[in-house]
This record gives C-alpha cells, sequence and structure tokens, in this order.
C-alpha cells in the first residue's frame, strides 16, 4: 500500500491540540525550536495564566518559565503541606534542570521573570532565603542550620528559624562536578534534602539542619550535562530527583523591556495572598475524580517503564512520586488543599515533557521517546510494515486505558518524525491506520 502520510481531519481525536505558546501566530517572530514541546495541558490554573500573562514580555521559554514558578512557589509555601505515597511523607519541593543552549536556552530569563514577579510578591523572602553556589554539602547545611546552645553557658547562636531556601543555580556543571569529588558529601546531603529529611554529617556533630525546605533550580546546556553526566551518578539517584526541561528561546524581541511595573505589580499581590494562603495548609488529598484518573491512567503510565534500564530509566526513575509532588503544587497554588483532575493532568503532562526531554538531550544513547507506551506504539507501527497499524489494533494493545488517553498516545505518535495517520474508506466508518516512512535519505 502506497499513501502519503498525513494527519486525519480536523474531526479526528488523534490531531494535535492547538498549542498558543508556542504555535505560529501572526505578529510573532518565533525561532526554529530544536526539541520537544510541551502539551499545552500543563499551563493550567494561576500558573498557567501567570505564564500567559508574562510571555509578551519575555524571549524566555513558557516552559521553564513555569518549572521556575512552580519550584519558586513550593519554596515560599514551605514544609506545612505535604501528601502521603505510601509511607512517605512528600512535601512541595519541586527540582528541575532546565537544559538549553548557552546562546539560545534562555534558562537566565526564565529565572529572572520568576524572580522578579517574587520580589513584588514576597520581597523578604526573595531578599534572603534565594542564594546560589551549591558548593559542598555542608555549605547547604550551614544555610538552614539549627541554632547551636552552649551547654556550658547555655547561650544560643546562629542557625536560622525560616529552613526554606530558592537555590538558582545558574552553572549547575560546577555543581556536578563537584558532587564528583572524592569525600563529597554534596550528591547525598542533595538527596536528603529533597525528601526532606533532617540534614547533618556525622564529623561535625553540631551542625544540624532540622525540617529543611529546599528547592533547586539549576541551569545546564545539553552538551555539558551529557559531559558530566556518568552512569555512576545516576544510579546514585541525585539527577533522578531533578525534572529534566529542555528550554529554548520562544520570541524574538529585539526591543524587550520586559513586565510593565502595574502588571507585575498586579500579579505580585495576586501571588501574595496565594502563597499565605497555602502556607497554612496541612495534609493535602487527590479528589475522587483525580483519584479514578490517577489509578486507571496514570500510575499504569508511569510505571510502564519500571523494568527498563538504561541511562534514561535512571533519569526519570521518580516519574511516579513527581507526579504526584507537582500536582500538590499546582493545587496549592490554585487556593485548595485538594488535587483535582486538571492538577493530576498538567502534572502527568510536565512528567511526560522531562520524560521526552532526557530522551532529547541523552541522545542516541538514550534511543526512545522517554515515554514507554509511546515507545511501545511506536514499535509496533514500524513492526507493521507498509500495511500499517490499525485504530482496533491499538485499542487492543491498550485496552487498560481510556478512549481519550489512547487519543492522546497517537496524537503523539504523529507528531514524531517519519509517522503519520491515514484513513482508508470502508464499509461503514473508515478506518483509521497509523504508518511509518522514514524520509528519503538526500
Amino acid at each position: 500500500m502506497s499513501v502519503d502520510l498525513h494527519l486525519v481531519p480536523d474531526t479526528d481525536p488523534a490531531r494535535p491540540p492547538a498549542n498558543p505558546l508556542y504555535d505560529p501566530a501572526d505578529g510573532l517572530d518565533r525561532p526554529d525550536r530544536p526539541g520537544p514541546v510541551p502539551d499545552p495541558e500543563v499551563f493550567t490554573g494561576r500558573v498557567g495564566d501567570t505564564v500567559r500573562a508574562l510571555d509578551p514580555t519575555t524571549e524566555a521559554d513558557p516552559v521553564g518559565v513555569l518549572v521556575n514558578l512552580l519550584s519558586a512557589g513550593g519554596a515560599v509555601i514551605g514544609s506545612g503541606p505535604f501528601l502521603w505515597i505510601g509511607n512517605d511523607r512528600h512535601p512541595a519541593i519541586i527540582w528541575a534542570l532546565t537544559v538549553g543552549a548557552t546562546s539560545a536556552g534562555r534558562k537566565g530569563a526564565a529565572s529572572s521573570t520568576v524572580r522578579r514577579l517574587f520580589a513584588a510578591a514576597v520581597p523578604e523572602f526573595l531578599a534572603t532565603q534565594t542564594p546560589t553556589g551549591l558548593s559542598s554539602g555542608e555549605g547547604l547545611i550551614e544555610a538552614v542550620a539549627d541554632p547551636v546552645t552552649d551547654p556550658k553557658t547555655g547561650k544560643v547562636s546562629g542557625g536560622v528559624m525560616d529552613k526554606r531556601l530558592w537555590v538558582v543555580e545558574s552553572e549547575y556543571g560546577v555543581t556536578m562536578a563537584r558532587s564528583r569529588r572524592e569525600g563529597a558529601s554534596l550528591g547525598g546531603i542533595l538527596r536528603q534534602a529533597w525528601n526532606g529529611e533532617d540534614l547533618g554529617v556525622m564529623n561535625r556533630e553540631a551542625l544540624r539542619a532540622t525540617a529543611p525546605h529546599i528547592a533547586i533550580i539549576g541551569h545546564i546546556s545539553p552538551r555539558e550535562l551529557r559531559a558530566k553526566m556518568q552512569d555512576s551518578e545516576m544510579a546514585g539517584g541525585t539527577y533522578n530527583r531533578f525534572l529534566p526541561v529542555f528550554v529554548h528561546r520562544n520570541l524574538l524581541l529585539p526591543d524587550a523591556t520586559g513586565a510593565p511595573a502595574e502588571l507585575m505589580d498586579q500579579l505580585g499581590e495576586q501571588w501574595r495572598t496565594t502563597l499565605a494562603a497555602a502556607r497554612r495548609v496541612g495534609e493535602v488529598q487527590l479528589t475522587d475524580d483525580a483519584a479514578q484518573l490517577w489509578r486507571s491512567e496514570v500510575y499504569p503510565a508511569l510505571s510502564a517503564g519500571d523494568d527498563d534500564d538504561g541511562p534514561l530509566a535512571e533519569f526519570t526513575a521518580r516519574a511516579a512520586p513527581y507526579a504526584k509532588r507537582v500536582a500538590m503544587v499546582y493545587a496549592l497554588l490554585d487556593g485548595t488543599d485538594r488535587i483535582d483532575r486538571p492538577h493530576l493532568s498538567a502534572a502527568w503532562a510536565l512528567v511526560r515533557y522531562a520524560r521526552a526531554s532526557a530522551a532529547h538531550i541523552l541522545g542516541p544513547a538514550a534511543q526512545t521517546t522517554g515515554d514507554p507506551n509511546l515507545d511501545k506504539l511506536a514499535a509496533a507501527v514500524k513492526a507493521a510494515g507498509s500495511s500499517g497499524l490499525t485504530q482496533s489494533r491499538v485499542q487492543v494493545m491498550f485496552k487498560r486505558y481510556s478512549a481519550p488517553w489512547r487519543s492522546e498516545l497517537t496524537a503523539r505518535l504523529c507528531q514524531l518524525p517519519g509517522y503519520g495517520a491515514v484513513q482508508i474508506p470502508g464499509e461503514g466508518r473508515p478506518q483509521t491506520i497509523y504508518l511509518y516512512a522514514p524520509a528519503d535519505p538526500d
């Protein structure tokens, strides 16, 4: 069978949704994007509204601004809100590595945009609790250390009472190099910090930090990440604490002067109120609707690659708990202590994007899209050859999942190079066939 590959008509669910923050539009100068594009579903709620409001004022990638907002928002909220995953207490801590080319990634622009917003919303926090320079595990503990009481005099000295930090590390490659030094404690301390555990080192008994709440954003280029990443580091578990997020300049704004002060003041007031309310929350739970989505679709999908190994699997090993953590922060920033379906759907879409980012960043070593289900479907379409894979066969392959979930999966398949869908006339409704036709060599 010889057909031209094309996406099926607009009425078919396999057609990808509109993505206003990335789609070409009149009056916008968008550079070509050399990597994955996030699902528009990630831009939900207050966080999404804020990204959309600020997007015309910066060349930063919208998803870069998004993860900075989630990370910084979780840091300001602090250790009060939490959710149980099994017997593990998970705080509202989000770590992300924004990975983009030095000249075109606009990693710093994304963090600067959020810094400016938080300077309007929580100026005291931004002035005192946003350090840089992750030089050692001991240094990180000192930034949130407990006060020390002299056993003889009873005098209390040093330490801090507020254990919240938002660390933006603009040269995360340097941090990676430091953590590989023999005897370095930084990697182990970071792993404890992501868990929200008390921090300490055995060789300095007085140096302890109880109930730390540390969020981190790291900036690094794809080349530097690949050069410094070693399998032993991945297996150690430090880097699967980070969501890898590919970023690229999204607009060309030669005369940009940033967001108007009035806009920042307005957004700052909204965020100040939201963050203050979120700090009073305790346990966060899923609504019945979100819990059903988690059990029927999200958890099975995120657990599909548990038996995989290799660099990508190590990088994304915490996808399932991270989806719930991110969903919690989305909910808190929407002013609620209940994770609803839109929050969980947005978090799931962001974790999928992180997987796709890792696959893109790691390159041929990953040999995957980052989504085990999408890999399975792509392999089946290739194996079907020129006859193609029918929609009914897709339903059999993924019968545990809902029809909307399968439609989203096939839509993402059609966005991969060489893949497409055609409709073949027949008795009754036309049959959708998925095909793979690699580009002819030049």
